[in-house]
């Protein structure tokens, strides 16, 4: 749930915001004009030790468009909205930031309740702007005092009685056009003549003001100048007076909030707004006062938590110690009234160490003290326990319906626990006692785990009879059959060894082509014998098994090239379950090859072809008179012409080295025709050589050496048929 704020948080809080300016009149009373000449002649450096700045760009974009039109000569249109301004004035070292509205007159006529009023109601200085003019009807001025009465009612039943009421001041705008207007205007302006006007014309405001605003002060002013300037320049008159009234009526109410706020008892409250009253006006007479205030405040409260605090601790440590002396005399009390119970005392000393953490923390002397009485009591708890231990040890060596090996193994325990105990004389006899009966009985189950042994040696089950022999050794490694079982599990391992070899063997020789299975039995024999007689043999067999299955996989590939490479989708489907199977195998280069080249001559694609030599018989000659044939080679591929190469003339052995300028257009199945013609006074066909209507791969005629009868031809190009290596 929010709390409400005090009344001094609610006044430091108004104290430290920027401070609000209402500034109150009717409608055309001059509000907006006051404002815009307010700004400009503060700016502008024509009113003394007076600066108002703008202290956004809202404003000053608001009041520069306003300075242009009256600069101009153009009055200012009627306000329509309402718009917020903010000012930082500077007057003779002080800073006050300023807000205020300026706001539609009809707003705060009689019965109208408009967003405006509230921000009136909340101001902390008030301009009450009354037209001057004395061309008002007397009903006008009337209304226009009742409205303004309205508004000083609003202030006093908003601030309760007795309190200091916030600072208005009454502007009567248009002086320039009172009779005289030099006598209220200016820096010789007559007081007694303006408060004689005010007196005829506005006594009910002048009367409200007086009797319940103490900082109330009358002036006059004219934004505009009006027949004062008759060269028709703006000259206004008596802005620099309010102005400064402003800034001396906001430090001294800011003063007075201060007083106020220091009687709070939040230091962090006065601590802001005394700053906030030293950055507003660092030269303020009373600013020093306060903040020496505010010191000896600050250290009165530092001195008196110190105290508090001394005081705290100082009942504390007695708490302490009081609390420690008595659980020390309860303890001490406890330990005489049970002497013979040392267990018992030393249990209510461990619950007295957890209870007083703080016992020995003024005393060093008593922790070394209290170390020293406890190690006692521990020997004396040790030594009784020991006692009590060795006693019940020697009952059970005594006792011959006991268990021989737990009475053993609480006498190891017990020399682990008092290691320094000594072994001789009666106790040497006491462990020589059960150490005999220990053994004999050791001895006694090792002979019926051994006869179970022999009964199962009958059965023959070797995968059964290892790990009972390890489970004999392992439970009677000491005893005097452990080297006889020893040799028995030796035996077992041999003959499991040979049967598992025998096995393997046998499978291999009866399912040479099983080729995964025969792997797997020789891997079974390596997980059983991994150290085994026949482990080498094993992992040889394995390698062999893998080699074998690797080229019998493969032979079905080469198989496939070799007798039926035109089916492709055949051939694939053998590469891919060869490399599924053996992703390592010596072939596997190969297969991935033949893979490549099976896409590829599915599909068209192009390839280089160049024509290199030739060797013709002397019967290709055209005639007898000529020096012999001039040939030139054209290559048809599925139906497409390439060609004629160079010619070469009178030649058996041309040399051609001649590259086909347009790429063979080629895929599997289509034909390859070579057509050599003699080009000697007529074209005569000297040979043709075509590729075979079975041979899918025809474009081979156009690698390496082709020929026809006792003619050859040399060609080269970039298709290449895939060589499958030897296979052993």
């Amino acid at each position: 749930m929010k709390r409400n704020p005090s009344p001094q948080e609610a006044l430091a809080g108004r104290m430290c915001r920027p401070q609000r300016v209402g500034l109150f009149g009717q409608r055309g009373v001059g509000k907006t004009t006051l404002l815009t000449m307010l700004y400009r002649e503060a700016v502008g450096g024509r009113l003394p030790e007076l600066r108002l700045a703008a202290a956004d760009t809202r404003t000053a974009n608001y009041l520069s468009e306003k300075i242009l039109q009256l600069e101009a000569g153009m009055p200012l249109p009627a306000t329509l909205g309402e718009t917020e301004l903010r000012f930082n004035l500077y007057h003779q070292g002080r800073r006050v930031e300023l807000v205020v509205r300026d706001y539609q007159g009809e707003h705060v006529a009689l019965g109208r309740q408009e967003p405006i009023r509230a921000f009136l109601k909340d101001c902390d200085a008030i301009w009450l702007c009354l037209d001057a003019a004395p061309a008002a009807t007397p009903e006008e001025r009337l209304r226009a005092q009742q409205e303004v009465e309205q508004m000083v009612e609003d202030y006093l039943a908003i601030d309760p009685q007795g309190s200091a009421h916030r600072p208005m001041s009454l502007l009567l705008t248009k002086a320039d056009r009172l009779d005289a207007p030099a006598r209220f205007l200016g820096p010789d302006a007559d007081g007694d003549a303006l408060a004689g006007l005010i007196d005829a014309s506005f006594n009910m405001t002048r009367h409200a003001l007086k009797t319940h605003c103490p900082l109330y002060a009358p002036f006059a002013v004219s934004s505009l100048g009006g027949p004062l300037t008759p060269s028709g320049k703006l000259e206004p008159g008596g802005l620099a007076a309010p102005l400064a009234w402003l800034a001396n009526a906001v430090q001294g109410q800011d003063e007075t909030r201060l007083q106020q706020v220091e009687a709070a008892s939040d230091l962090s409250l006065v601590r802001r707004c005394v700053e906030c009253v030293g950055r507003r006006y660092p030269h303020a007479p009373n600013l020093a006062r306060s903040r020496q205030r505010l010191r000896e405040r600050v250290r009165s409260r530092y001195r008196r938590r110190g105290l508090a605090g001394v005081a705290a601790v100082a009942c504390l440590l007695c708490g302490l110690w009081a609390y420690d002396a008595i659980g020390a005399a309860n303890v001490r009390r406890f330990e005489a009234d049970h002497a013979a119970d040392v267990a018992a005392v030393r249990g209510q000393w461990a619950t007295y160490q957890a209870w007083h953490p703080t016992r020995n923390l003024l005393r060093a002397s008593a922790a070394a003290d209290e170390h020293e009485h406890l190690q006692r009591l521990d020997q004396q708890i040790s030594d009784q326990r020991r006692g009590e231990r060795l006693a019940a040890l020697r009952r059970h060596a005594d006792d011959p319906d006991g268990h021989p090996e737990e009475t053993w193994r609480q006498f190891e325990s017990f020399h682990v626990d008092y290691p320094d105990a000594d072994v001789q004389g009666d106790l040497q006899a006491v462990r020589d006692r059960l150490k005999a009966r220990r053994d004999a009985a050791r001895e006694r189950l090792a002979e019926a785990a051994f006869a179970d042994l022999e009964r199962l040696e009958k059965q023959g089950d070797l995968a059964v009879l290892v790990p009972n022999a390890d489970r004999f050794l392992r439970d009677h490694a000491d005893s005097l059959l452990a080297d006889r079982v020893r040799r028995h599990r030796d035996l077992y391992l041999r003959q499991l060894d040979e049967r598992d070899i025998e096995a393997a063997r046998a499978y291999s020789a009866k399912q040479p082509l099983n080729f995964y299975t025969r792997r797997e039995q020789y891997q079974q024999y390596l997980q059983r014998h991994p150290d085994g007689t026949y482990a080498g043999e094993a992992r040889t067999a394995v390698r062999t098994v893998e080699a074998d299955w690797d080229k019998h996989d493969f032979r079905a590939v080469a198989d496939q090239y070799q007798e039926h490479a035109g089916d492709i989708k055949e051939l694939e489907r053998l590469c891919h379950a060869y490399l599924a199977a053996h992703a390592a195998g010596r072939f596997k280069d190969s297969a991935a090859e033949l893979l490549r080249f099976g896409e590829k001559v599915t599909r068209e694609h192009e390839y280089k072809v160049v024509l290199r030599t030739g060797d013709f018989d002397k019967s290709a000659r055209a005639h007898m008179m000529s020096r012999g044939p001039s040939l030139a080679v054209e290559i048809e591929v599925n139906g497409v012409l390439h060609g004629p190469s160079n010619v070469i003339a009178h030649r058996y052995d041309p040399d051609w080295n001649y590259e086909f300028p347009r790429r063979i257009r080629w895929k599997m199945g289509d034909s390859v025709r070579i057509i050599v013609t003699d080009h000697f006074y007529w074209n005569r066909a000297i040979c043709e050589i075509a590729s075979d209507a079975n041979d899918p791969f025809g474009l081979r005629l156009l690698t390496g050496e082709v020929t026809s009868g006792r003619h050859h031809l040399v060609f080269e190009s970039d298709f290449h048929i895939p060589v499958l290596p030897k296979i052993e």
